[in-house]
This record gives C-alpha cells, sequence and structure tokens, in this order.
C-alpha cells in the first residue's frame, strides 16, 4: 500500500522541487553542501565523543542511542517503501546518494538530536535549533536527493526518537551505566543490540560499523571497570585536541588504505575506549603513598601538645559544662 502511494512523487512535490531548485547558484550550492552535513551522522559522533571525554559518559551514551535508532529505523523503512530518489534527467541531482529516498536520514539525524536537546535548550536556542533542521531539509531537496515527503517524515521520524531516548533517560533515573551494575541493563543492552542488528541488515556497513565500535568500547570500558572523571579548563580542551587529532588520522587511514569500515570500527573503539584508557593511564597516575622514611619527623612540643587534654575536652568528657574565662569589667 505505501509503496504505491510513495512511487512516484505527488504533484505538489514535484512542484516543490522545481520550485526550490529555480533559486540554483554557485553560493547557494555551496551553502546547503555545507549545510547538509549538520545530518550527517559523523559530525553527531563527534559531539558524542566531546561530551564522552568531559566524562559525561551518560549523556554521550543516551545521545548515541538516539543516533543509533534513527539509523535503524530509517534503514528499515528505506527499503520496505522503496521510493526511488529524484531522477537526474528530471531534477537538478548535485549529490547522488543510495537509491531510496523514503525517508530521509539526514532530516531525521539533525531532528532527533533536536529532539533529544529539546528541554536542555533555552528559548533562543530552540529557535536556532528549528531553524538548523528546516535548513537540513531543505538542503536535501535543493540538492536533488529527497521529496517534499521524505524530509517531512524523516524529520518526524527523528524528533520522536529523540524525544523517547530523552524521555527514558530522565523518568527512567534508576538506570545505571556504572561499571558495577553494567550487566544488570539487560533491556537496554537488549535494544542497543537490536538496533545494531537492524542497522547491519539495512544500512552500509561502514556507517554503522562507527556506532558498533562506540558501544562496543563503551560496554568493554565499564565491564574492566574504568571510569572517566570529570575535566574542566586547559585541561579538558588538551584532551580533547589531542583525542580528535588521532581520531581524524584513523578515519584518514581508512579512507586512504581503502579498509574504511574497520576503521570507521576502530573509531568508534577509540572514542569509547582506547583513547579514556589511554588518558586515565598516562595524564592521571596513581597518587604515590609516603613512605614512613619520608614522612615528616613530630617535634617533642608538638607530640606534647596532641597527648595534653584541652579544658573544655576533659569537662565534656565527664559531662561538665565547659569552663568559659571572662574579663572582669572595671568599674570607674
Amino acid at each position: 500500500m505505501l509503496q504505491q502511494i510513495f512511487q512516484q512523487p505527488l504533484p505538489f512535490e514535484t512542484a516543490f522541487s522545481h520550485f526550490v531548485q529555480s533559486f540554483s547558484n554557485p553560493s547557494l550550492d555551496y551553502f546547503f553542501q555545507i549545510i547538509t552535513h549538520l545530518g550527517n551522522p559523523v559530525l553527531w559522533v563527534a559531539l558524542a565523543a566531546f561530551i564522552y571525554w568531559s566524562g559525561h559518559e551518560k549523556k554521550s551514551f543516551f545521545l548515541g542511542f538516539s543516533l543509533l535508532l534513527t539509523s535503524a529505523v530509517v534503514g528499515l523503512a528505506k527499503p520496505l517503501i522503496d521510493r526511488p530518489r529524484p531522477l537526474p534527467a528530471d531534477f537538478r541531482v548535485i549529490a547522488p546518494s543510495d537509491p531510496y529516498s523514503f525517508p530521509s536520514g539526514h532530516s531525521a539525524v539533525a531532528a532527533s538530536a533536536f529532539g533529544y536537546y529539546y528541554e536542555k535548550f533555552r528559548k533562543q536556542a530552540k529557535l536556532v535549533g528549528i531553524v538548523i533542521v528546516l535548513l537540513v531539509m531543505l538542503s536535501r531537496i535543493y540538492l536533488g536527493v529527497h521529496f517534499l515527503l521524505d524530509v517531512v517524515v524523516g524529520a518526524f521520524i527523528g524528533f520522536i526518537i529523540g524525544r523517547a531516548v530523552h524521555f527514558f533517560e530522565q523518568n527512567y533515573v534508576k538506570v545505571s551505566l556504572h561499571q558495577k551494575h553494567i550487566l544488570e541493563e539487560v533491556g537496554l543492552i537488549a535494544a542497543v543490540l537490536f538496533a545494531l542488528a537492524i542497522s547491519l541488515a539495512f544500512r552500509p556497513f561502514g556507517a554503522v560499523s562507527g556506532l558498533m565500535g562506540f558501544f562496543a568500547g563503551f560496554f568493554v570500558f565499564k565491564l574492566l571497570r574504568m571510569d572517566s572523571a570529570k575535566i574542566r579548563g586547559i585541561s579538558l580542551w588538551v584532551k580533547e585536541i589531542a583525542g580528535f587529532v588521532l581520531l581524524g588520522a584513523i578515519v584518514l587511514a581508512g579512507e586512504l588504505y581503502h579498509f574504511a569500515p574497520e576503521a570507521y570500527f576502530v573509531a568508534g573503539m577509540w572514542i569509547t575506549l582506547f583513547y579514556p584508557a589511554l588518558y586515565e593511564m598516562i595524564a592521571r597516575p596513581t597518587p604515590a603513598v609516603q613512605s614512613p622514611e619520608n614522612a615528616p619527623a613530630i617535634t617533642e612540643n608538638q607530640s606534647r601538645k596532641a597527648l595534653t587534654p584541652r579544658p573544655n575536652a576533659l569537662a565534656r568528657s565527664r559531662g561538665a559544662e565547659p569552663i568559659t574565662l571572662k574579663k572582669k569589667s572595671k568599674r570607674k
């Protein structure tokens, strides 16, 4: 039924795509090619890495979980609906992609992140978020890779998933991602594995392998009873910059030497396991225990003061009132 409805673009969708593309020019081409990356999962995984390395592991986990669920739902819906993308013969296609059009994955990812952070934003930030999601939706039409219903339904799906994950995080506060209790969260682990299985079945392996590494590294990190300390200031920025430089080197090596899926998996584990463990070992060494030989010497006067009870303390121990000394006032 849905395949018959969406197999061909509806008349108003065709008219809207032609209207949007009637404003095409080199400047807008460049602008929308940049804007469309705000719906790329790689950008939001990078944000999850930033949050994770700052010590907020639980928040990073749920942001990644929102992206994973969005990827799974979109990946499942695309082949089931089987709607073709705009044809180059009929539209100006600037950024060709996979053959499935409905729903829009970029629109869903941007709306999912916005839905997850919706209540965390102030009023002005919410307006900015809405504008960003709308621009991502518009960019997919302008670039000739989606129709109007693709981006509208995709954004709706992503927003609902983001809100649902936020609701779960806020209302089920007993969910513990601490290393001692991680195996008790059977339902959460099962949901992650199920979403990964669907994503692997219906999405390109390279796009999902990074999330696989992200969650695999997270669970191993917790099972090894490791934890990241929350840091601020210059130490935080040094940690973030070093982590992203090495993360970029891993991804770049995968692209240059044609093993991108494996590199993305390693990059995901670098975010949640390898780099946090390495940083904790190098930058936060275990404090040395002071030996008795190096302890400061106690003088004879200090030992007498420590052993001599004070009058008030002695009075309290005997149940008497503390002794207070008052100065006698001189009468004129």
